[in-house]
């Protein structure tokens, strides 16, 4: 087996996917210098003077790329930069120009036994909303939607933190979930919503100034994003626009007990999927 060094940590849901990864194909070692494969999410490694080694790099040095990241001299093409998924890669390459690493968009995976429904959820008529910096007039204009259709739920605001043991317990007792986030790398509590088997009403973005708190930071840039770059039909449905909620809405609640978005995690985002894909990956480095 091949020798990994994990430098340093990650943000912690993708560093629990990597001790799953790496703890059941690799042999991990502390030391840079007896790896043949290098992990590194932040920290600029000077690459050229190890050229028999294999780098991964990100992807949490900076949102857009920055003067460390430019710093890397890939002379002996050892080294790739890696995204949770392609609407960072296209940002990165297409809008940004970024050339100095070549780059591929990696997804971590899901906890899939930590995140699984109940037996009994169908029958349940809970409904959890999860707001993440969005625009406030948005979120009371999805509010006044469900006061008007009657419809109890409970809030879990990104800004204002939870207890993943609260949000467990509620995607357990949820029928279904309404979405109302910001662009996504990855999106994992979206994803751990999913593998609970919990289907989803999505109010997506196209841009990145839709994240409100970093509104003006983000006006410039153009590149296409989404709420969710983990998606199908089976998940449940998306809209973009205020006037537009009331159909999609209509048109989900007549199909809920269609989706089934537990299946599309265990078959593309489960630990032991993407493990699949990193070894696919790392074995054509």
């Amino acid at each position: 087996m091949r020798k990994v060094f994990l430098y340093k940590n990650y943000h912690h849901k993708n560093q629990e996917f990597l001790n799953y990864y790496c703890n059941n194909n690799f042999i991990l070692t502390n030391n840079l210098n007896d790896a043949e494969i290098v992990f590194s999410a932040c920290d600029y490694i000077p690459i050229e003077k190890y050229p028999n080694k294999k780098f991964i790099f990100g992807p949490h040095f900076s949102v857009f790329p920055n003067r460390l990241v430019s710093r890397f001299n890939n002379i002996h093409k050892n080294a790739i930069y890696i995204q949770p998924s392609q609407p960072s890669v296209d940002t990165w390459q297409k809008e940004f120009n970024f050339k100095n690493l070549p780059m591929k968009a990696m997804a971590f995976g899901v906890n899939v036994n930590k995140f699984k429904p109940d037996k009994d959820r169908r029958e349940n008529n809970s409904v959890l909303i999860y707001y993440k910096n969005r625009n406030p007039q948005e979120f009371t204009f999805l509010e006044n939607f469900l006061k008007k259709k009657n419809i109890n739920y409970k809030l879990f605001s990104y800004l204002k933190r939870y207890d993943e043991k609260d949000f467990l317990t509620q995607l357990k007792n949820s029928k279904y979930g309404i979405w109302l986030g910001r662009h996504e790398s990855q999106g994992f509590a979206l994803e751990e919503t999913l593998s609970c088997d919990v289907p989803l009403l999505v109010w997506n973005v196209k841009l990145r100034e839709q994240e409100w708190s970093k509104r003006y930071v983000y006006k410039n840039v153009k590149s296409s994003v989404t709420t969710i770059p983990y998606w199908d039909k089976t998940c449940g449905e998306y809209f973009y626009n205020s006037n537009e909620l009331e159909e999609t809405f209509d048109i989900f609640i007549k199909n809920i007990d269609t989706y089934e978005p537990r299946k599309f995690i265990l078959n593309n985002l489960s630990q032991e999927r993407c493990s699949e894909k990193w070894n696919t990956f790392i074995n054509n480095l």
